[in-house]
């Protein structure tokens, strides 16, 4: 019995074969075609590689799916399914219905009943054009790739290949367009004082991040100088760069900057360095540095903690601290390295020593952090200490940061005007200032402490710093916080300052007649930009409240809307393609001045408003 269904199923399976395979005639094939330009130009660009992905025709697949359930193997795959994915759908299901066929001959059932393509790859000609003749109907993938090329840039992003999504018909041809950008050099020596050459010196191209408003620097590309004291950084994509050669010091007793650095041209504070900036293909060359020695100062004293420690396997308590250093000032980039951890040391029993080495000038909050049981568990369960420190001319000595058990901040939430409080709200705070570069801080924002039926809440074990009230999760989209108030003063734009005491309580007023803003971001006078990244920033004196900018992405026609926008004067801006977050970095607004619309939100008012792409 079983020899005879396997025999029965084998029928069926050539059977399923040959009609797939002549049903494919000449008449039902389609032509992909395309040309690849440099991107921002209308110039073919040559020599680049293409290679074409997918080839799964609905229609195809539908037969197999109908050939497959008439024998008893049913499956519903997923929009947009592979046929590698099918092929693993349809086995599972044979096998869990005990039918006499394997993977292998489902295989082969998908292969020629949907017909996956692995087209060899073309380049592009000298027009840039290219071409994949007599391809199955489906859905493709089509990818331009060449070595230093990069595709358009995606949420700021340069990816190395440019790719395009396609559906093509039967009988369709069908034309791709796709445009690529040439990666840059910069490449010089590096010089001690004296004029010799350094070899084995680390330099590093350093592009600019942003991060709840504030600017760091990441590293694009890390070289070593050779014999000759020569440096080269190649394939670097559009941008601006800072370029720096680090000195390595000697390890400090707690923690520490990982050196001196000297950037480009020849200076050891970021303030004054001269990024590069790269559009496309330049050979930077003779972008030589000359080492300076840096102004580097220490910061020493002793951590004391109040908290109960847990005691340890031999009984007795023992107490791990951990130091964060964050530069107060958000606008000027650094790695943050030390604002994520500066060093760590053991408190013998509740007091330690430290040393914090290789710090440049500036303004910083210095945080001292232990695991405190009575918070919770997991990587917020900390007490914190602080101390703002300031490193001008030299060594700051015999400081103290005192850590105690973080106090509660308590409140309540008002409705304007007496209406009903909505149901379901939560409290969202976010540090502000130098702390807010500390990862662990940032958790305090994802809490979301409940409000209850009468408004009251109570948001636990808040670090020492400042914060502000950043949303109400659960708030309707017609209401708006219309202030955050502490006493007599309002706290919501200038933020609440949390110490080693309870503070005093808050009280959030929240209000019917959100605004909305709409509109439709435009490149010239006759293409909208879909996907274009828009932003709405409040007017300059209330800049540094977070709370009330937004973003948005508009939609296949151009098209965006915000909502539940609190009453004010704001400015529109729109970017084709910008790195997540820019848009509440002040220094990064600040290239783009005069470039927004200015709107004005009135109680339970829609705004429209046309906004060009910022270039």
């Amino acid at each position: 019995m079983k020899a005879a269904r396997q025999i029965v199923f084998g029928i069926f399976l050539a059977t399923l074969l040959i009609s797939n395979i002549s049903a494919q005639n000449p008449s039902e094939l389609a032509n992909i075609q395309g040309r690849v330009t440099r991107l921002g130009t209308d110039d073919g660009f040559s020599g680049v590689q293409i290679t074409l992905e997918g080839g799964v025709n609905p229609q195809a697949m539908q037969s197999v799916l109908n050939s497959a359930a008439g024998v008893g193997i049913v499956v519903t795959p997923p929009q947009g399914a592979t046929a590698a994915e099918l092929t693993q759908l349809l086995s599972e299901a044979a096998a869990a219905r005990g039918l006499p066929v394997g993977p292998p001959a489902i295989q082969n059932l998908v292969n020629n009943g949907i017909g996956t393509q692995n087209w060899p790859s073309v380049m592009t000609d000298s027009n840039g054009r290219f071409s994949f003749p007599g391809v199955r109907p489906g859905r493709y993938t089509v990818r331009s790739t060449r070595d230093g090329y990069f595709g358009k840039p995606v949420a700021g992003v340069y990816p190395q290949t440019a790719s395009a999504g396609i559906v093509v018909a039967a009988g369709e041809t069908r034309e791709v367009s796709l445009a690529m950008v040439q990666g840059a050099i910069i490449a010089g020596r590096v010089f001690e004082e004296t004029g010799a050459v350094v070899s084995n010196m680390t330099v590093q191209a350093y592009s600019v991040g942003y991060q709840n408003g504030f600017s760091l620097l990441q590293t694009a590309v890390t070289k070593t100088t050779d014999d000759r004291g020569e440096y080269r950084l190649f394939w670097l994509p559009p941008g601006d760069y800072y370029v720096g050669a680090t000195t390595r010091t000697a390890q400090p007793l707690v923690g520490g900057q990982p050196g001196a650095r000297t950037f480009y041209p020849n200076v050891t504070r970021l303030n004054d360095a001269r990024p590069i900036t790269i559009r496309g293909g330049e050979d930077f060359r003779g972008m030589d540095i000359a080492l300076r020695p840096a102004a580097l100062f220490k910061i020493s004293g002793q951590i004391t903690s109040s908290v109960a420690a847990p005691p340890n396997e031999n009984g007795s308590p023992l107490v791990m601290a951990f130091l964060h250093l964050a530069d107060r000032d958000l606008q000027t980039p650094n790695d943050n390295t030390a604002a994520n951890q500066s060093g760590r040391l053991s408190l013998t029993p509740n007091t330690g020593a430290f040393e914090i080495t290789n710090v440049p000038p500036g303004s910083y909050e210095l945080l001292g952090r232990v695991a405190d049981p009575s918070v919770g568990t997991g990587l917020g369960a900390f007490s914190w200490g602080r101390l703002l420190v300031d490193v001008e001319d030299r060594d700051i000595r015999g400081v103290s940061i005192a850590i105690s058990p973080s106090p509660a901040l308590k409140g309540i939430v008002r409705v304007v005007g007496g209406a009903s409080l909505p149901p379901n709200l939560r409290i969202a705070l976010n540090p502000m200032g130098g702390s807010s570069r500390v990862a662990l801080y940032q958790l305090v924002a994802t809490r979301g402490t409940p409000v209850a039926a009468d408004g009251t809440f109570s948001v636990a074990s808040v670090p020492p710093g400042q914060f502000r009230v950043m949303a109400l999760p659960g708030l309707p989209p017609t209401f708006y916080i219309a202030d955050v108030r502490q006493g007599s003063m309002s706290v919501f734009d200038s933020g609440i300052v949390i110490g080693s005491r309870e503070p005093d309580t808050i009280e959030i007023l929240i209000s019917p007649g959100a605004g909305t803003v709409e509109g439709v971001v435009e490149d010239g006078p006759a293409r909208t930009t879909p996907g274009a990244v828009v932003a709405l920033i409040p007017e300059a004196r209330r800049i540094e409240n977070r709370a009330l900018f937004a973003s948005t992405t508009a939609d296949a026609s151009g098209r965006f809307s915000f909502r539940g926008v609190v009453p004010g004067d704001y400015q529109v801006y729109a970017w084709e393609s910008i790195p997540p977050n820019a848009y509440q970095s002040v220094s990064f607004l600040k290239r783009y001045e005069g470039r927004g619309r200015s709107v004005r939100v009135p109680q339970s008012g829609a705004v429209s408003v046309e906004v060009s792409v910022a270039k």
